[in-house]
């Protein structure tokens, strides 16, 4: 997702306030060239950094009164067995997923936590000396990812997301970004579908408010009649996501005609070719970008469920070009129908999946772009400089295309889970192991929060992009 050339590739950690309580934010320093690797470190509140080929994770930054600095740890210390166990070398490859130092510590963490003397025993390197550190954690119940669904730890973290996203939405509705410009619509849609997906009647006037803010910052400025006006299609996109959503989970309709009007532009701006960009006009010599097109046909069939009659030749020419861009080597897609061996296939491959699914078409080939999603799940935090919309429409894409498989893969991505989730309850931001400059732009504490909450909400069949297919079920039991 190539926003703005004047990003920035640092942001410093900070404590913000949260119900009495400071919450950390990790200090993760971006890597292009994917030379190391910042995380955060779960509830031992501090950051960690990875390099290709290494066991131990290198200690960049510890959190003020967290469980590390409680302990004793420093920045500077290496991480070299973790609970008494020696880690498999950190791989830098995509594929390879968590494997390695991640995996072993957000495995020990669910596990130790649950424990009725909650403790992690550490070894550190510290200079040449290696220290024993035991370090108390704080309690909590184990992640039960065989079923998720009834899993009370991924229901009260999803209950904690969302709270703490109403805490921190300004009067306005939006949900801070990284940077200015536009960057707030696109976070805000997503932030408010993770409210929906809580399913908490309460939270109802936040995400109206999240609907306003998204309506006049952006859907205002449409104009039918000259389609080279108004937001770009990310935004566009994900507002006709998030209302269409709202629609069907509420049965308000007040926001129809906003709703059709994303459509109706999103169906304006694709080519007679079918390629589609990030605004009107199409980047890259006239290639498009794929990721644009997946994005509108979820928009495009989600409103379908709330009455809105699909441009059926924007469709089928759109849908052309998606096809064109298969990499019939790994059945994922790619960037384009010139570029389809492209490797950061989450995104598209996903939300295609997930809007035919939700359309009720071309099911066969929206199963197998679901089953190269499982068979290439360690790919899921890379998608356009990206980590969120990988994960977002990943899970999603998997839940819709494969159902089967999904509870295995959320398993599989336990210790993300683990790892990205504070004591105080609210998730920080866990990107790949590459560019995340995109969502550097999205702001990493809004989105962070973001796509956590999407990946636990996707074991829900609430959200008709995670397979719901009830109407007007917000605010009752499912």
């Amino acid at each position: 997702m190539r926003f703005a050339p004047f990003l920035v590739h640092s942001i410093p950690f900070l404590f913000i306030h949260l119900s009495g309580q400071s919450v950390y934010t990790p200090k993760l320093i971006n890597s292009k060239n994917g030379d190391h690797h910042d995380f955060p470190l779960g509830v031992l509140e501090a950051t960690g950094r990875l390099i290709d080929g290494e066991k131990e994770i290198l200690i960049m930054d510890v959190g003020k009164g967290g469980a590390a600095e409680s302990a004793g740890i420093l920045v500077g210390d290496r991480l070299v067995r973790i609970d008494g166990k020696l880690s498999t070398p950190f791989s830098k490859k995509t594929d390879t997923g968590l494997h390695g130092p991640q995996a072993l510590l957000g495995t020990s963490l669910n596990r130790n936590s649950s424990l009725p003397n909650p403790l992690l025993s550490l070894q550190v390197r510290r200079d040449s000396k290696l220290i024993n550190i035991p370090v108390k954690l704080p309690s909590s119940p184990p992640f039960s990812l065989s079923d998720p669904g009834s899993c009370p730890k991924r229901k009260k973290f999803l209950a904690n997301i969302a709270n703490h996203l109403v805490s921190v939405q300004q009067k306005s509705g939006r949900w801070k970004p990284g940077v200015g410009g536009d960057a707030d619509v696109y976070t805000t849609a997503f932030c408010g579908l993770v409210l929906l997906a809580n399913n908490e009647p309460s939270h109802l006037s936040s995400i109206k408010r999240g609907i306003e803010f998204v309506k006049n910052a952006s859907i205002a400025s449409i104009d039918l009649n000259d389609p080279k006006k108004g937001p770009k299609n990310w935004q566009t996109a994900a507002n006709g996501i998030f209302l269409a959503e709202y629609q069907l989970a509420t049965g308000d309709k007040s926001y129809f005609e906003d709703l059709k009007k994303c459509c109706d532009l999103l169906s304006k701006r694709v080519t007679e070719k079918g390629t589609m960009g990030h605004h009107y006009s199409i980047p890259y010599s006239g290639g498009g970008l794929i990721v644009i097109n997946v994005q509108a046909h979820l928009a495009w069939a989600l409103a379908e469920k709330c009455g809105y009659s699909i441009n059926e030749k924007s469709w089928a020419l759109s849908f052309s070009e998606v096809k064109k861009s298969l990499d019939p080597k790994t059945g994922a897609l790619g960037y384009s129908s010139r570029a389809p061996a492209s490797p950061d296939i989450a995104a598209r491959t996903g939300a295609m999946a997930t809007a035919l699914m939700v359309a009720g078409r071309e099911e066969k080939f929206a199963n197998s772009l679901a089953k190269s999603l499982v068979q290439l799940n360690g790919r899921m935090r890379h998608a356009h400089a990206m980590s969120s919309i990988g994960l977002i429409f990943g899970f999603s894409g998997i839940k819709q295309g494969s159902p089967q498989d999904h509870d295995k893969i959320m398993k599989i991505w336990m210790p993300y889970l683990e790892l990205s989730r504070l004591p105080q309850g609210s998730a920080v931001y866990f990107g790949g192991k590459r560019n995340i400059g995109g969502d550097q732009y999205l702001g990493f504490s809004s989105i962070g929060n973001a796509m956590v909450g999407m990946v636990l909400a996707s074991t829900e069949d609430r959200l008709f992009m995670h397979g719901g297919s009830t109407m007007e079920w917000f605010g009752k039991a499912n």
